[in-house]
């Protein structure tokens, strides 16, 4: 069986990508990518989504209100969620992208309600979710602790993890993946890093965040003409990651794979 590598959280409904994302992703499968859990990041994505979701059986919808779109939310959003994620439950589909995040211009106040409301519907359906976190450590932490204290978790994913080695142990006692973006491949950032390998091997997950993160693509720096980053930069920091753990890529990314089909119900093994 060949390498199998999924992208664990991306936007490929963003109008930031130049080209059309059948193109982006048939690159992407050219290079051993094979599924994406596409992330909205406001209502008006929804639908975007989940068109793509039909049109190209690799990618998951991952459909919520993220931290920076809060503003956007109209009356009747959760309501609205509920519906069209139960409408996809047989072909599955996670929420997100949601969470907390300090330099928004939104209100944290703001945030965590829109976040709470999130984190119920996937607890109601018992669907996976991803959730964004900048400088919001310990508000996730208590929302978390204080969510498995009482109905239980969903499926948790922590995207583009950028914490602390003793946060990212506490995330994982509540059964948290972590997901580690392209950033841990600079060398400057040696405590990310360290973090990344002190994650135990079944909790984790790695994503592009594309088409953002562009500062971390590993070729940005000799190709000026990179404007934006993309899935098939995932394969990269597989065979990164896996040389980090001293393991063979394929087996690293089988790991990861069985991780994500855990993350999503058993989606994956459809």
């Amino acid at each position: 069986m060949s390498i199998r590598f999924l992208d664990a959280h991306l936007h490929l409904q963003d109008e930031r990508f130049p080209a059309p994302a059948d193109q982006i992703i048939a690159r992407a499968e050219s290079v051993g990518v094979h599924r994406f859990f596409c992330n909205a990041t406001r209502e008006a994505d929804w639908q975007d989504i989940m068109e793509l979701a039909r049109k190209h059986t690799g990618i998951m919808p991952f459909l919520g209100i993220h931290p920076w779109q809060v503003d956007s939310a109209v009356t009747g959003w959760e309501e609205r969620l509920a519906e069209t994620l139960s409408s996809c439950s047989s072909s599955g589909a996670g929420i997100g992208e949601t969470g907390l995040d300090k330099y928004a211009s939104s209100g944290l106040q703001m945030q965590q309600k829109l976040f709470a409301a999130q984190l119920e519907i996937a607890a109601d359906l018992f669907l996976p979710i991803c959730i964004h976190c900048v400088r919001c450590w310990k508000m996730l932490l208590d929302t978390l602790e204080r969510q498995a204290a009482g109905r239980g978790l969903p499926p948790v994913m922590i995207h583009s993890f950028s914490g602390s080695v003793e946060t990212m142990h506490r995330l994982q006692q509540l059964g948290c993946l972590i997901s580690y973006s392209l950033r841990i491949m600079n060398t400057r950032n040696t405590k990310l890093l360290n973090t990344f390998k002190q994650t135990p091997l079944e909790a984790l997950l790695l994503e592009t965040d594309a088409p953002d993160q562009l500062h971390a693509v590993p070729t940005r720096q000799s190709d000026s003409a990179i404007t934006y980053n993309e899935p098939l930069n995932v394969a990269a920091l597989y065979r990164f990651g896996a040389e980090q753990r001293m393991m063979h890529v394929k087996d690293f990314a089988n790991q990861i794979w069985n991780n994500a089909t855990i993350f999503t119900n058993q989606t994956l093994a459809r």
